[in-house]
């Protein structure tokens, strides 16, 4: 009976959370492109497209060339021995992208910490140059994480151990032996920065806007959000769709080039241990080291000065420390803020996992592998554009509420938890739940008191995964708010384009320090961060 409930309530939640949404923006797409492409005659709409390839491709090759060597070395170098290392190079995935751009604004940036100590900013840091930068640092721990993996299942040690004995230094050897056997594992890194990076929507917005420098993102928000006029709309749906197109055509190429490089077999042995000793290998680590102060942890800091600081221009010293802007940042127009997006988090959470498990649940029937499939399909669209899409379908009716937002946190998040749950029922063994059945145990005892148990530090782990990337999203939810539901990230942006700079930082701390006080304590235990997220002991 119960697979039957779930296989119809599941499909309910597909249909109208992924299916009727993406259905009608395709509709919608058709009727205007049938009316000529006045949204693509304009110059604005082409140098949007311009702007959004090459940026995509810069940073793309930018992190994976980063992410590359960095795993490089804290695997092969260094033998996967520093695990703070490793923590530090992952640290940026747990920063919204808006956060670091407006951290980057204030220690970086013209008149920001470091011009005021020692005169110098990054030149263009509103423009194209900043929005990469912001975007590499961000992207760097996926290309790591897609590095590290292929390093542990694709690699040849044997083959680098034979080129150094051979007299081979460290970094031809990685380039002429590691980086090839590597290349599937980097096209796909490469693959998913790109699509990662023309999706952004808080770095061009905090870095590009000011400058007049836009991407197919900003100028939706531009289109739907600051403009009346029908043929704005019009531009936003058919941009909408050619992110999609982009981002597809993308992956496709990327996925045909990978089937044209084949497979290989490993033939080495552990691939864990450095190669070759070396009385220097701490130097890559210092490098990689000060560069997260410089990238990612400094400038959290100097946010976090600003938002203690009484104003903008006076030295961040203790005695010009306030707490007013917390307290602003917590009090009136803005607690409602947090609340709302406190809320709109948990329940999107508790969905997911709901879902997932639903899902997860049916992933031995035949239909569940199309299940699986059109749940991914709305985490692989873009925000901006499954926002637009929700717009679409549900706006006439529930514009301006937070069930709105909440059904595209649902639609964007429920294939991440879903993943999440899927991995670690593959390592569930089923004749336990088979034997409580067998002894007379009803299917729900036997989930509860079997199945929940061994899977809960997974439901753990996607119920805080959905909870932070729902709590610090900003694409979808700047376009879908309205009078009474801005979300925390949407005030910051408004706040930051304001000019309301301390108030700004505060919030953005306000955002991402207690995330980051939860997961950190995890992330440093190695047993407890395997449980969590791949439901094993």
């Amino acid at each position: 009976m119960w697979p039957k409930v779930g296989l119809v309530t599941a499909g309910i939640f597909l249909v109208g959370l992924v299916l009727v949404p993406l259905a009608q923006l395709l509709g919608v797409g058709l009727d205007e492109a049938r009316r000529g492409p006045a949204a693509f005659d304009r110059a604005r709409s082409v140098r949007a497209l311009v702007n959004t390839l090459w940026v995509g491709a810069t940073v793309a090759s930018v992190a994976v060339a980063a992410g590359g060597v960095t795993a490089f070395v804290t695997e092969r170098v260094r033998g996967g021995r520093d695990g703070w290392l490793r923590i530090g190079v992952l640290f940026p995935l747990l920063i919204p992208g808006y956060v670091s751009a407006l951290s980057f604004i204030r220690a970086y940036g013209p008149s920001g910490l470091s011009d005021k100590l020692i005169g110098v900013s990054i030149p263009g840091l509103f423009g194209p140059t900043g929005i990469i930068i912001v975007l590499s640092v961000n992207a760097v721990p996926i290309a790591y994480l897609v590095t590290v993996a292929a390093l542990r299942s694709r690699a040849e040690p044997d083959l680098e151990r034979a080129a150094l004995v051979h007299g081979a230094d460290r970094w031809t050897m990685m380039r002429t032996i590691v980086a090839p056997l590597l290349a599937p594992a980097l096209l796909g890194a490469a693959a998913l920065v790109f699509v990662s990076a023309i999706n952004a929507f808080g770095a061009p917005a905090f870095l590009g806007t000011p400058a007049g420098f836009t991407t197919v993102t900003t100028s939706i928000y531009q289109d739907l959000a600051l403009a009346a006029r029908p043929e704005a709309f019009s531009r936003a749906v058919l941009l909408a769709i050619t992110l999609v197109v982009m981002a597809l055509a993308f992956v496709i190429g990327a996925e045909r080039l990978l089937s044209s490089l084949g497979s290989s077999a490993r033939t080495g042995g552990p691939s864990g241990s450095a190669v070759v000793p070396s009385s220097s290998s701490w130097i890559p680590v210092v490098v990689i080291a000060l560069t997260v102060v410089v990238t990612t942890i400094g400038p959290l800091i100097v946010l976090v000065l600003t938002a203690l600081t009484r104003a903008v221009g006076l030295a961040p010293v203790p005695s010009n420390w306030t707490m007013s802007h917390f307290a602003d940042a917590l009090a009136g127009r803005f607690l409602g803020a947090l609340g709302r997006s406190l809320l709109l988090s948990i329940l999107a959470a508790f969905l997911v996992v709901v879902l997932g498990s639903i899902v997860t649940a049916l992933r031995s029937r035949p239909s569940g592998r199309s299940f699986r499939s059109a749940v991914l399909l709305g985490f692989a669209v873009p925000g901006s554009t499954l926002a637009v899409a929700i717009l679409l379908a549900y706006g006439a009716r529930l514009r301006d509420t937070l069930t709105l937002i909440l059904i595209a946190y649902l639609a964007k998040l429920w294939g991440v938890g879903q993943r999440v749950l899927e991995g670690a029922a593959g390592a569930f063994p089923p004749e336990l739940y088979r034997a409580a059945r067998v002894s007379g145990a009803s299917a729900a005892t036997a989930v509860s008191t079997i199945v929940a148990p061994i899977l809960r530090p997974a439901l753990v782990g996607a119920w805080f995964l959905v909870f932070v990337f729902a709590f610090g999203e900003l694409t979808m939810s700047s376009l879908l708010y309205g009078p009474g539901t801005s979300t925390m990230a949407v005030v910051v942006l408004n706040l930051q384009q304001l000019g309301d700079v301390p108030v700004a930082a505060a919030l953005a701390v306000v955002l991402t320090v207690p995330v980051l006080l939860m997961v950190l304590p995890i992330a440093a235990i190695p047993r407890l961060s395997r449980r969590i997220l791949g439901g094993g002991g």
